[in-house]
């Protein structure tokens, strides 16, 4: 099932006196510079030839790292591919007067396989699974200043299929990584968004996904590209959270799949606190998961939840899914709380998510809310 015919409207006052702004805004970003660059090169002149080596070392290290931005202010939910129809219906409802659009940074679809000899491929299962669909939910996203993303899943009928998964990253790793690249770049996406799962220990399997991420991350960000991953909140199953030191420099967002299971004044592994602690100097990176198809969990309700996230203010927000099947994730008071999240991201009109604008590809034009586009 196709969507109905897409409108825009670009040309309001409000959009005008938005650019005007915008303008003004810029004009004093670029004097602010000129300036600072005139003074670092005052201070150039005077240092000594070993000094300045290592103050060009210290800042390309600083350049290096900033290449993979931090989640803070990131808000993030999916559209499963067995409920296309409610997450569109969800991505253009208001909750009196305040919309996901408002709240949200990013967006997964949900769409597609891996296949054991490392390729990838749109689910077969679900009939409104397809490019039409895919081509609409980037435009809504990129008319709205969302990212959106290729989220590859190993979910088939009989369950989550670990071995189909590790055939494909593991055995088949080189193919897998050039398959998602050349797909994310064919439609135009945004990034990657891993969720592959599986069951038990699997710590045999920890080199080869780690290995899988970091070529994945190499090639992503070469091209302008995001990638995050979906993890379990504890000990149990894979990937876990013993495998995040090795995954995190790599990555832009690290969703913590621990929903219901874990909350803001639960105790030891199933606090907020105790994934910030475990992600260490990377905790920034970190979404912090919850489940919208209920209004309380762990004994506090879904605003107390959020007020953890914006009184941290250094972590992000992963919302499973977007159909929010609770009627409380459809409540202004619920949006406002994550529009606040929201506050503290980088506008998609501005920097590129990993390597600066010199790695965007030709052609990918950068995401600013511009027209209004809808799903129905």
């Amino acid at each position: 099932m196709n969507f109905k015919t897409l409108y825009l409207r670009s040309n309001s006052t409000s959009a005008r006196s938005d650019r005007a702004q915008t303008i003004c805004e810029l004009k004093s970003a670029t004097k602010k510079f000129r300036h600072l660059s005139t003074r670092i090169s005052h201070m150039l002149r005077f240092l000594q030839p070993g000094i300045l080596t290592l103050f060009l070392s210290f800042a390309a290290n600083r350049l290096v790292e900033g290449q993979h931005t931090g989640s803070s202010g990131r808000v993030m939910t999916w559209v499963p591919p067995y409920g296309i129809g409610d997450s569109r219906t969800r991505l253009d409802e208001s909750f009196d007067g305040i919309s996901m659009r408002d709240g949200l940074t990013h967006l997964g679809l949900q769409f597609w396989n891996p296949t054991k000899d490392g390729g990838i491929e749109l689910v077969t299962r679900f009939k409104d699974v397809n490019e039409t669909e895919i081509s609409n939910f980037r435009e809504w996203g990129h008319a709205h200043g969302v990212r959106v993303m290729l989220c590859l899943y190993n979910g088939t009928s009989s369950g989550w299929d670990w071995e189909l998964a590790r055939s494909a990253f593991g055995t088949h790793q080189k193919d897998l990584v050039e398959a998602l690249v050349r797909e994310t770049l064919r439609l135009k996406l945004d990034g990657v968004d891993i969720d592959l799962e599986g069951k038990g220990d699997l710590e045999e399997s920890k080199d080869s996904f780690v290995n899988f991420i970091r070529d994945l991350s190499s090639r992503l960000h070469s091209e302008g590209k995001e990638l995050s991953v979906n993890t379990f909140a504890h000990k149990w199953h894979a990937p876990r959270r013993s495998w995040w030191p090795e995954l995190l420099p790599h990555i832009n967002g690290l969703n913590v799949m621990g929903y219901s299971e874990t909350g803001a004044n639960s105790d030891e592994w199933r606090s907020y606190g105790s994934f910030k602690a475990a992600a260490g100097i990377h905790h920034s990176k970190l979404l912090i998961g919850m489940p919208s198809n209920t209004a309380r969990w762990q004994e506090s309700s879904v605003i107390e939840h959020l007020n953890w996230v914006i009184e941290d203010a250094s972590v992000g927000l992963a919302i499973w899914d977007a159909r929010l099947r609770n009627l409380k994730w459809r409540s202004k008071e619920t949006w406002l709380a994550i529009s606040e999240i929201k506050g503290g991201a980088e506008p998609y009109g501005g920097d590129q998510p990993a390597n600066g604008p010199e790695s965007q590809p030709e052609g990918n034009d950068k995401l600013e809310p511009k027209a209004e586009v809808r799903l129905h």
